[in-house]
């Protein structure tokens, strides 16, 4: 009786799992040294009541109201000394439409040290990571396009372990199946890195998108990994005679099916085609991560383990993306001068911090079918708890942005002739991103460097630390923007 080879029964050589294993095994631990670094801050930060139930789901909760304002006299008045603070709201003289003459604007809220101290218990201690106790600031250096000499140290050494992994005594033409399942222990980071809800961002204290660059080059040596295994194999069987025979059999044709998602993702992930046609990067991206799952699995069933842990992570985090969905109402304001759309959601007004961003659709018929399908991540703008709710500033900057501009010149008018915007359904899916687990009201001072629309970030941030008053350590706020034209943002 004749014995049939391990590998073909998808029964993968002891020295090959063992690596496999290895290789998760050690870059499990690296993250939760990372994670150890910042759990200090993490604690800091939840150890404060008014952060922890704060950028994690969106929600709309009653504000205090302050006595209306007696629009019938010619001024109005805020705070107790009407002499000071008025605006002239008598639009019969110089004022046209709906604008108003400013006459004098209210003081920000000045720091009462005398009543309340600092450190009064109210104010938010300031934790630093642990990796800022050591000189670490050449790692911050840029190196190219935005990669920091930590980003490229950090992509090299992954790629080095994998590559040791993935060669080690071995010759991919010889023995092609240890690249193969060398690159399917990869599959289930992959899948974790491109979630927006990200257990390795929760860990170490960061968005998704800052670490999106590990998941493109998590990506890339996937790619990579597949066509080496693929071709080792035909190379193999080209030598011996047996090409025809070998792909005839269905584990292999499921290998095939697997290759070409692999390589459909790895090609519609490139910066071409996902500048000029960011629908064919979705629904390849959609498509194709899915059917790998299914056709991994038909390949060889040890691939079950790992493609069961990249499963899980993505069932999750598409499970907790509904959860952060709201599908409301919003009004869309066109801002000719900074060209730009200003979008307002009142019945959103609570769940995020400052710096955190939304993934925003606009659900109108006057954005075409295109633009129905598409999800785009804006800033919000502004600080919680507002009578106007949450505020986006979207740029007129390609083509979805420019149709929302024009669909919000369509505007409705009230009852004095004032323009009040567009009123669209919107799906808006957040809060996602921000400053991780710093809390910027524990620093004595802020200092905001931002260019063009990223001004939204620095008015949220703003915002929040004014309102804070003796809540926060702030002393001094300074914003630097930078802009292509200081004209048009006077």
């Amino acid at each position: 009786m004749t014995s049939i080879p391990s590998e073909r029964l998808g029964n993968p050589p002891n020295l090959d799992m063992t690596l496999a294993h290895h290789l998760d095994i050690t870059i499990s631990i690296i993250i939760g040294i990372f994670a150890f670094l910042n759990a200090p801050r993490a604690i800091a930060r939840f150890a404060n009541c008014s952060e922890r139930f704060r950028g994690h789901v969106l929600r709309y909760v009653s504000l205090h109201r302050k006595p209306p304002i007696n629009t019938n006299s010619d001024f109005v008045h805020f705070r107790s000394e009407p002499e000071k603070f008025k605006i002239n709201t008598n639009t019969d003289d110089s004022s046209e439409g709906c604008s108003t003459t400013l006459k004098a604007l209210p003081t920000l809220p000045l720091r009462d040290t005398s009543s309340n101290p600092p450190f009064s218990g109210q104010q938010p201690v300031h934790m630093p990571m642990l990796s800022s106790l050591v000189a670490t600031g050449f790692l911050s250096c840029p190196v190219y396009e935005g990669y920091t000499v930590a980003h490229v140290l950090l992509m090299a050494g992954y790629a080095a372990m994998v590559f040791y992994c993935g060669f080690y005594k071995s010759n991919p033409f010889s023995d092609p199946p240890r690249v193969g399942w060398i690159t399917v222990s990869q599959i289930p980071f992959v899948y974790i890195l491109a979630s927006k809800n990200n257990v390795v961002g929760m860990l170490v204290g960061v968005g998704y998108e800052k670490l999106n660059y590990l998941h493109r080059n998590i990506g890339r040596l996937v790619v990579v990994g597949a066509n080496v295994h693929a071709l080792g194999y035909v190379y193999k069987w080209s030598v011996a005679g047996k090409l025809s025979v070998e792909l005839a059999q269905p584990f292999v044709r499921w290998g095939l099916v697997a290759l070409v998602c692999i390589d459909l993702l790895g090609m519609g992930s490139t910066q071409l085609v996902r500048s000029k046609c960011y629908n064919l990067f979705i629904i390849t991206h959609v498509l194709g991560s899915f059917v790998l799952l299914v056709a991994a699995c038909y390949h060889r069933p040890a691939c079950i383990p790992f493609i069961a842990a990249a499963s899980v992570f993505y069932g999750l985090d598409h499970l907790l993306r509904m959860v952060k969905t709201r599908i409301t109402t919003a009004t869309l304001r066109p801002i000719p001068e900074l060209g730009l759309t200003r979008v307002e959601i009142p019945s959103l007004n609570s769940g995020w911090r400052a710096g955190q961003h939304v993934r925003f659709r606009v659900l109108s018929t006057g954005m075409g079918f295109l633009g129905l399908t598409e999800v785009h991540p804006f800033t919000i703008a502004n600080v919680e708890r507002t009578e106007e709710g949450m505020v986006l500033m979207c740029k007129k900057v390609g083509r979805w942005t420019t149709e929302m501009y024009e669909l919000s010149g369509t505007e409705k008018h009230g009852e004095r002739g004032c323009k009040v915007g567009r009123s669209v359904r919107v799906m808006v899916e957040g809060p996602y991103g921000g400053v991780g687990n710093t809390v910027i009201s524990s620093y004595s001072g802020a200092l905001f460097i931002v260019g063009g629309s990223g001004i939204a970030f620095a008015l949220s941030a703003v915002q929040e630390l004014v309102r804070s008053e003796n809540d926060s350590n702030v002393g001094v706020i300074d914003i630097a923007w930078s802009v292509r034209d200081a004209v048009k943002h006077p």
